[in-house]
């Protein structure tokens, strides 16, 4: 949006509510998700001839956009609960 507004680009930031722990999880959570290392934060790159939301309407496609630099540790296979 900022690009095609000419506005200075920010920051997008996610909250997440109402997360549940249950008690099957919760050693996991503790002994493996809390203990890991953030990755830096990739970067996304967006095609410079996008100019409008008109653009983005009639001929922008994924390949315009590329993110650059995305890590992701392993998956925890934490128990489902019921």
């Amino acid at each position: 949006m900022a690009q095609i507004s000419g506005l200075k680009p920010g920051k997008a930031y996610h909250k997440i509510a109402n997360a549940h722990i249950y008690e099957d999880q919760l050693e996991l959570m503790r002994d493996v998700q809390l203990k890991r290392e953030p990755f830096a934060s990739p970067k996304l790159h967006i095609n410079p001839e996008i100019k409008s939301l008109s653009d983005l309407e009639t001929w922008v496609t994924l390949a315009d956009f590329e993110v650059e630099g995305y890590q992701s540790h392993e998956p925890i296979a934490y128990p489902f609960s019921v």
